[in-house]
């Protein structure tokens, strides 16, 4: 097992220059430049002038024992190295992000920290559940809103994660909450469609009259009015279809997925007037109604300071720490 774990240290980290070994939590040693580590940060400059005072020696090279096991070791080393030597390795993997983030807190890696941040939000689109957990463990308040805003694009019941023992139940069904409001300020978009003729002042325009029943022979519908005219059926069903999905996911996302089946529907109808743009005008207004839908979303307020309030490692030590900061993050957009 130790053979095992040695062949996992790999260039730059057994040099003949070395002029320290850091030890990791799992025993495996790395041949480290001390000049690399000061000049990354000066919270190395106390470690190094220890060690240089402890017995603890191989061969002729101080030892650092670390409490982070060889894989964190290996990647917040890298980054302290220059990229002609070691290219910082890709933080693709969650197990990693909490661990690398809290030696970079704890050994003042500001760039380091970032690239985690960063990292962390690579992943929000497909797994905002994970992301939330890990940003809410790890105490990052703008991490934790852009990821709850992520959640709004899934389920009110999401699949079970495997972080989800790092939150409390408290937390999660904050979370829960959070999307519930975001659906329930939502439901008067399909009641008062006045945010669409504003949208469209002049209810003459082509752009608002592709929408209107009359020009062509397609059926129109009397579930919605827009300005007192019958919309298209194919339109209404797009609208209808739209308000159920959002009550189950909340985000302007949800009514641009609804765009393909609309266009294909029409285009099967093959009412020359209806197909003609049909692509152009049904994307046009999914945008509209998506930045609607945000607009709504985004006055509903996440409590950050409650959800962040919690334990979190801080210097290899369990620290309880509150948020000091109670800004209301709702506003945050979406990259």
């Amino acid at each position: 097992m130790q053979r095992k774990l040695l062949m996992a240290v790999a260039p730059p980290f057994l040099h003949t220059k070395a002029d320290i070994i850091f030890r990791s939590s799992d025993g495996v040693d790395f041949r480290v430049i001390t000049l690399f580590l000061k000049l990354a940060s000066s919270s190395f400059d106390s470690i190094i002038e220890q060690a240089a005072q402890s017995n603890q020696i191989k061969g002729d090279l101080p030892v650092v024992p670390v409490v982070e096991n060889h894989r964190v070791l290996d990647i917040w080393l890298r980054f302290c190295y220059p990229s002609t030597l070691a290219e910082d390795p890709p933080l693709h993997e969650f197990e990693d992000i909490i661990p690398v983030l809290e030696a970079a807190r704890k050994y003042s890696l500001k760039l380091l920290e970032h690239k985690v941040r960063q990292a962390l939000k690579s992943h929000m689109e497909k797994e905002p559940l994970r992301c939330f957990v890990i940003a809410m463990r790890a105490q990052l308040d703008i991490e934790v809103t852009l990821a709850a805003k992520y959640t709004l694009r899934q389920s009110l019941i999401p699949e079970s994660v495997p972080e989800i023992d790092l939150i409390t139940a408290k937390q999660l069904l904050t979370l829960l909450t959070y999307h519930q409001r975001c659906s329930k300020s939502l439901q008067s978009l399909g009641a008062d469609l006045s945010w669409i003729i504003s949208s469209y002042p002049n209810v003459n325009a082509t752009e608002y009259q592709w929408i209107i029943s009359g020009s062509c022979g397609c059926e129109s519908s009397g579930r919605f009015l827009l300005n007192g005219q019958r919309p298209l059926k194919w339109w209404s069903d797009y609208m209808e279809k739209s308000l159920v999905s959002l009550y189950d996911k909340p985000s302007g996302h949800t009514v641009l997925a609804e765009i393909g089946d609309t266009v294909r529907g029409v285009r099967a109808i093959g009412c020359s007037r209806c197909c003609s743009n049909i692509l152009v005008n049904m994307t046009g207004f999914a945008e509209l109604f998506s930045r609607k839908v945000d607009t709504l979303t985004a006055k509903v307020h996440l409590d950050v300071l409650t959800l962040t309030t919690g334990w979190i490692k801080r210097g290899g030590k369990k620290k309880k720490k509150k948020c000091g900061n109670s800004q209301n993050y709702s506003a945050y957009k979406l990259a």
